[in-house]
């Protein structure tokens, strides 16, 4: 994906392969038209920090192996994204480490299938 300088993509579909590894940090927000990301289904592992394009305003990352996530309140995408499903992966974190800079203007969030701890913020 490092490689993946494409400034009119606008939808990316990776689900439902045999993709393993990080995600690389700083591709993404390159994308600047892409408004849809599924990666699920796949073996992407560790930690996924959640940086998009102010375009992006969906990204399924379900069905891997993330340990952690992360959300930027600096992210181009901050105030843009609507819908992230992180779930069934294996993230391992505290509730306030999670939910830390949420996108304010997200409609929807799928975290099931984890195992997030602690109180709700």
């Amino acid at each position: 994906i490092s490689s993946l300088i494409l400034p009119e993509l606008t939808w990316l579909d990776l689900a439902e392969n045999n993709l393993w590894g990080p995600v690389p940090r700083g591709v993404t927000p390159y994308l600047r038209k892409l408004r849809h990301i599924d990666i699920s289904e796949n073996q992407f592992s560790g930690h996924v920090d959640m940086t998009f394009s102010t375009s992006t305003v969906h990204a399924n990352y379900s069905h891997n192996k993330f340990t952690s996530a992360g959300f930027n309140a600096f992210n181009a995408a901050y105030e843009s994204m609507r819908v992230v499903d992180l779930s069934s992966n294996r993230i391992k974190q505290a509730a306030s480490q999670v939910f830390f800079n949420i996108p304010p203007n997200l409609e929807e969030l799928n975290l099931s299938n984890n195992n997030i701890r602690g109180a709700l913020p």
